[in-house]
């Protein structure tokens, strides 16, 4: 165990240099076609520090959404060593009309560790994104201006989730990085907060309903004498936002993979002020409060290890446009663990929640069954495996509410008797759960049993 946490260590070691180095790879100055000659022009730099912001705030939604979801996930795959490797990425084209024209493609990424106690999952998280800008402004007896640049942050924080009756939701958390501006001489300082609240509320298996609200506030420093690329200097002040944002969506459950959703949501930006001068003689003001209604519709793929999100979403009122977003979550390190090796150590040690029957049916056939079965009492398997006669699942609070919790695990050997006979034994660190799981199983063996003699 010590070798394989050390070969473990090692790897992440490995991913995190090429993590490091791949995000310091320098980017774009923000290059602005035309020189300015009249200062209400100046509005296109406020128009690219309003898209800082907006930047750093769809960082702080993935976060928010993908980011906490896939925590909260990691932390039952990997339990076996407490502690789990959390991750999500977003691929997004963003089209708004805070100015005349203003596209962005970015990619964010947020990845880092969480563990589970109780109710409470707590994990730090590393943040990154990175996006290419352009905006186009057009004025009335003035030539147009036109910017095209880089943008990138890099980050990190804190983030919790309270879960109750895996039903009501309490998120919670806090951010902090540098901004690499499009600008020539300098870095911004960047910090913000996030809490939540939601529910989800199941129609019937396939129909759900997810109510939330949720609160951001991002802060962004802001720069005395900053230099441009041009060697002209731009003055502008602190940026906060403070975001409210509230709204539902409904998914239906297609197959086992895949689940189609919509969604409505309605945003309220009550700060969200940008005010610059250039040339000290020049004051541009650009401001994002306001309302913003957002439809949403998308489809998900889901799998043991990784879900994947397509999703478009329209933009009515101080944002207008639209966006789409490819997403993926994922345990980083879940299949190295499956390579390492999947201890049992807790269960062999389990005292009490131990339960045992014989049953006559080859290895084989009662393995099969029992996954069968798992999925009748709408389980999900984490691990197996037939040579080494062992199934680990967990999710069983849906059939046995007053129990256990979601993540709670069961695990069911299978060993080999003489005559063509198995010997089954539910083991979990929840004595109750042992106890519930094993009636269940050893009712429907029985059965199987009957049939196959024909009794």
């Amino acid at each position: 165990m010590i070798t394989k946490k050390y070969i473990k260590n090692i790897v992440i070691s490995f991913f995190c240099i090429v993590f490091l180095i791949f995000i310091n790879i320098d980017n774009d100055i923000f290059a602005v076609e035309n020189i300015l000659i009249d200062d209400k022009q100046i509005l296109i730099f406020c128009e690219d520090l309003a898209l800082d912001l907006v930047f750093i705030n769809r960082g702080q939604n993935l976060v928010s959404d993908k980011g906490l979801l896939s925590a909260a996930s990691s932390v039952v795959k990997n339990s076996m060593y407490g502690t789990s490797y959390f991750g999500a990425v977003s691929l997004e084209t963003l089209k708004h009309k805070v100015a005349p024209g203003l596209d962005v493609n970015g990619t964010f990424l947020v990845s880092g560790l969480a563990q589970k106690i109780n109710i409470l999952t707590m994990g730090a998280f590393f943040e990154y994104g990175k996006g290419e800008c352009n905006i186009v402004d057009k004025f009335e007896n003035l030539a147009p201006i036109t910017g095209n640049g880089d943008k990138k942050y890099i980050g990190g924080g804190l983030l919790c989730c309270l879960d109750f009756f895996d039903k009501f939701y309490l998120d919670f958390s806090g951010r902090k990085g540098l901004l690499n501006t499009n600008f020539y001489s300098f870095d911004l300082t960047y910090f913000g907060s996030y809490a939540g609240l939601r529910y989800k509320l199941d129609f019937t298996k396939k129909l759900k309903l997810n109510v939330f609200s949720k609160y951001f506030f991002t802060h962004q420093d802001g720069q005395k004498d900053g230099t441009l690329y041009t060697g002209e200097v731009l003055n502008f002040d602190d940026i906060n936002s403070q975001r409210l944002l509230c709204g539902l969506s409904a998914s239906i459950q297609a197959s086992e993979t895949f689940s189609f959703y919509s969604g409505l949501s309605s945003e309220y930006e009550f700060l969200g002020n940008i005010k610059a001068t250039f040339k000290n003689k020049g004051l541009a003001i650009q401001t994002l409060k306001g309302y913003t209604e957002i439809v949403e519709f998308g489809i998900l793929g889901k799998s043991n290890s990784c879900n994947a999100e397509l999703s478009f979403q329209k933009y009515l009122g101080v944002k207008e446009g639209s966006a789409w977003t490819f997403k993926i979550s994922f345990a980083f390190f879940d299949y190295i663990e499956r390579f390492l090796g999947y201890s049992l150590e807790k269960f062999e040690n389990e005292k009490i929640g131990r339960v045992s029957n014989n049953f006559s049916f080859s290895k084989k056939e009662c393995f099969l069954k029992l996954i069968g079965i798992i999925k009748e009492l709408n389980g999900r398997i984490t691990h197996k495996n037939l040579r080494k006669g062992y199934i680990v699942a967990f999710d069983f609070s849906k059939t046995f509410q007053d129990s256990c919790l979601d993540s709670t695990e069961v695990c069911i050997y299978i060993r080999d008797l003489k005559g063509n006979n198995v010997n089954i034994e539910v083991v979990s660190n929840n004595n109750l759960l042992a106890d519930e799981v094993s009636k269940k199983i050893f009712q429907i063996l029985n059965k199987d049993r009957k049939e196959k003699k024909g009794e």
